[in-house]
């Protein structure tokens, strides 16, 4: 599940989200640890911009960063600096949140935006992505591997699954049809994919979502 909380300040958000972060395990002490996951993702900017929703561009990033940077916590610079402003240059912890680099927050946004529009067709590969994000093959590796904690591949293989999930929610067609249309080459490898991701064989969780 995905929330959306807004805060007044920038502190009452970082807070919060430590105070999430310390109870979570007892949250759902049932759940297998291998199973559980928190991420959190904090954004600031303005309420509106030239995007139609309230706070897009913030939302935007504070969703990207939870979902695809393997820390817990991620942060802005922006945040970073609001929050240490707001309590008199008091230190972010680095061990208990991550700070993203400007640098590391486009080549996020490139890479996402990259990701959207080949995410099912064939040249959806290392290849291509390093070619039209601007970096050799072995800094391609390097980057994703810092950020999302995830080789490459991996982060294409289960990009490519989790639009499969959403195509299965919403059903969008038969498994071998949305294994196709998510970029697999065959419906057995597919089946293969989503379970060890998911945990969970695509026609069980068909049975679920209806």
């Amino acid at each position: 599940k995905v929330y959306l909380v807004s805060f007044r300040s920038v502190t009452n958000a970082v807070l919060c989200a430590l105070k999430i972060l310390e109870n979570f395990k007892y949250l759902f002490p049932k759940v297998e640890s291998e199973f559980q996951r928190l991420q959190i993702g904090i954004a600031s900017g303005t309420p509106v911009t030239d995007q139609e929703e309230i706070f897009h561009e913030s939302v935007t990033k504070a969703y990207q960063m939870a979902e695809f940077v393997k820390d817990q916590i991620v942060i802005t610079t922006a945040v970073k600096a609001q929050y240490e402003n707001e309590n008199r240059n008091a230190i972010i912890d680095p061990v208990c949140i991550r700070v993203l680099t400007p640098n590391e927050e486009i080549f996020l946004g490139a890479l996402l935006s990259f990701a959207r529009k080949h995410w099912n067709g064939p040249k959806f590969n290392i290849g291509l992505m390093s070619k039209m994000l601007g970096y050799s093959r072995s800094q391609l590796y390097r980057k994703i591997r810092k950020l999302t904690g995830k080789a490459p591949n991996t982060f294409i293989r289960e990009y490519r699954l989790n639009k499969a999930l959403e195509l299965l929610r919403h059903q969008k067609g038969n498994i071998s049809e949305i294994a196709f249309e998510s970029g697999f080459s065959s419906a057995p490898y597919f089946t293969k994919c989503f379970q060890s991701t998911f945990h969970i064989l695509p026609s069980k969780f068909i049975q679920l979502v209806k």
